[in-house]
């Protein structure tokens, strides 16, 4: 028997993990699946298979299970990729190999990840719920593809078999339902599952608040693994995030009232956050959701805590906020992904090159934990090969970007000599308001990708106001964008009034529209409204080469019209990254959580 290529894939990914309630829900789908390719990656190489992608050898301490957000020795796990390639010695049976990673895979999903949670979660769920209804939720979630062929040119095998595994792909299987109740809620989460839950008048209390599940909300079993897989002092909030930036600022600003707050918490029980290793949860451990007035109720009763929100905000919080100002309640949803990264992976001719890349990226990807969590005080969700997923307050946000970019082209270089071209790292930022769903603020931040993929090699940021407005500007990273957008933020805190970027926009909508045809005598028009416009202003007046804008009479109409346009879009979003700068003083109701 000849040598072999095993390709496998596990799913589902992209929807899965965007299916969350809560911080928990989204940390813990996304490491449930990295933990299921770990447990496939262990399978392979006990099967004496020899790993390409990821690329663990044998013994590596990697391959160890990890169902906590860091080992023993307090580093975090490398997430490990759901599509995994490996090289099967002669003699080994690939089929048979093949079986054994799916059993192994489900094996470790069933009994390690799903049986402990439905254990400790017994007094939550409905007494009718049956070992088979569970059992059918659990084991019809896995989607295994696998797919082998003999090993001859490495390049022409490795394409069939990508080729191979993404046509049984495009095939669904849809088995039906055999073990439903009827006549119940479906999941809050996946609505094609049945809850599994308890009515709510019956599910104990003390669970309820631990694991933050609402009266009107229903978990099926996976929801639940992914609600419960964890404890609740693990992840780190949304809020927490969003504010990491703001908090530091207050440490500084109102220690001593921060200090007071610290002990305020810790009286009455406030949730806590018991990640000190992180430095977005190191300086406030607690639910920074109190920081916002109109959510002191809410929380209380959420946490069951004792007390009056009101009476115990005014003492506690309302110090901190006077010396501060209230926060901005927006957040950032950073999501990277390589650039024609199937053409460098074609050009890899053997399996020790694809070896020598995989490694570049598993080197990436620990980078990039690094400098999204200790660097830039934010939390990674996920980082696999040239795929980032992460959260980060407004202030960091873009200095993270360039950074990850950065990273990911030194990367690319060491990866070997035998790669066609250099793959770069487009960077998508969906900024959104604090109150939006995780799978909303998840899919602002997918579309802010695709809009950088468009050009490649570029960052898109998009800001979702809660008011209606949406505003979204792009650039390639060889313009520097994360410098101009810096430059804007710097201009509107210091120089230029935001008023005066929607008199221009609105000027522009006043304007005829840049179609074919139009006199090029327009671009007169253009220049000589936008010069008066800017001269206007409280400061004194400003030109536009002092804001960043060049206009040249002798410019075709057109492109002197997305100029100004592409300026507008620049501005308005450094709009959003300007208003979350920390402050000493207090904000309009603007920033307020209902804006």
């Amino acid at each position: 028997m000849t040598a072999h290529l095993l390709l496998v894939t596990l799913g589902p990914v992209q929807d899965f993990i965007a299916q969350a309630r809560r911080t928990r829900d989204l940390w813990y789908g996304s490491h449930m699946l990295s933990e299921l390719g770990r447990a496939a990656a262990r399978a392979l190489v006990g099967g004496d298979a020899q790993l390409i992608f990821p690329a663990l050898a044998k013994n590596d301490p990697e391959l160890a299970p990890c169902l906590a957000p860091l080992r023993p020795n307090g580093k975090p796990p490398q997430n490990i990729p759901n599509k995994l390639l490996a090289e099967v010695p002669s003699g080994t049976d690939p089929e048979a190999l093949a079986r054994t990673v799916r059993e192994a895979v489900m094996c470790f999903w069933r009994d390690d990840l799903a049986a402990p949670v439905k254990a400790k979660c017994a007094k939550l769920l409905t007494p009718n719920l049956t070992d088979d209804l569970w059992n059918e939720q659990i084991e019809t979630l896995l989607e295994f593809t696998a797919s082998w062929l003999p090993l001859g040119d490495y390049a022409t095998t490795r394409r069939q078999l990508e080729q191979a595994v993404a046509g049984r792909k495009l095939l669904r299987d849809f088995s039906a339902w055999r073990h439903q109740r009827g006549n119940v809620p479906k999941s809050s989460l996946d609505g094609g599952r049945e809850t599994v839950l308890a009515p709510p008048e019956q599910r104990r209390s003390e669970l309820v608040h631990k694991y933050r599940i609402t009266d009107g909300e229903q978990l099926d079993a996976v929801g639940l693994v992914k609600r419960a897989g964890g404890e609740p002092d693990q992840f780190v909030s949304v809020v927490n995030i969003a504010l990491a930036s703001w908090i530091a600022c207050a440490d500084q600003c109102a220690k001593t009232e921060l200090d007071a707050l610290r002990e305020g918490c810790r009286e009455i029980g406030l949730a806590r956050v018991s990640r000190r290793d992180l430095p977005c949860a190191a300086p406030f451990p607690f639910d920074a959701s109190v920081f916002f007035p109109n959510r002191w109720k809410t929380v209380f009763e959420e946490q069951g805590l004792p007390g009056y929100p009101n009476v115990w905000g005014s003492q506690y919080v309302s110090p901190v906020l006077r010396k501060v100002g209230e926060p901005y309640p927006y957040v950032a949803c950073l999501v990277a992904d390589g650039d024609h990264m199937g053409r460098a992976i074609s050009s890899l001719t053997s399996a020790a090159d694809h070896r020598a890349f995989s490694c570049a990226l598993a080197g990436f990807a620990q980078q990039a934990r690094q400098i999204v969590e200790q660097q830039h005080r934010g939390v990674l969700v996920y980082a696999g090969g040239d795929d980032v997923l992460a959260f980060l307050p407004l202030p960091e946000a873009l200095a993270c970007a360039e950074d990850l970019r950065n990273c990911f082209a030194t990367a690319m270089a060491s990866a070997g000599t035998n790669i066609a071209s250099r793959p770069t790292l487009s960077i998508g930022l969906g900024v959104g308001h604090l109150l939006e769903s995780l799978g909303d603020l998840l899919a602002l931040g997918r579309r802010a990708e695709r809009l950088a993929k468009d050009i490649r090699n570029a960052l898109a940021v998009i800001a979702e106001k809660r008011s209606g407005n949406t505003y979204a500007w792009r650039a390639g990273w060889d313009d520097g964008p994360a410098s101009l957008l810096h430059k804007a933020t710097e201009l509107l805190a210091q120089r230029l009034s935001s008023r005066k970027v929607y008199e221009i926009a609105n000027l522009l909508e006043r304007l005829p529209k840049p179609v074919q045809g139009t006199p090029d005598s327009w671009s007169g028009v253009l220049a000589a409204e936008v010069r008066w416009a800017l001269a206007r202003t409280e400061e004194g007046g400003l030109a536009p080469e002092d804001v960043g804008l060049q206009l040249d009479h002798a410019t075709d109409y057109p492109t002197l019209h997305a100029c100004v346009r592409e300026w507008v879009e620049r501005l308005l979003v450094a709009r959003t990254f300007a208003r979350a700068l920390p402050r000493k003083q207090g904000r309009s109701k603007a920033n307020e959580v209902s804006a």
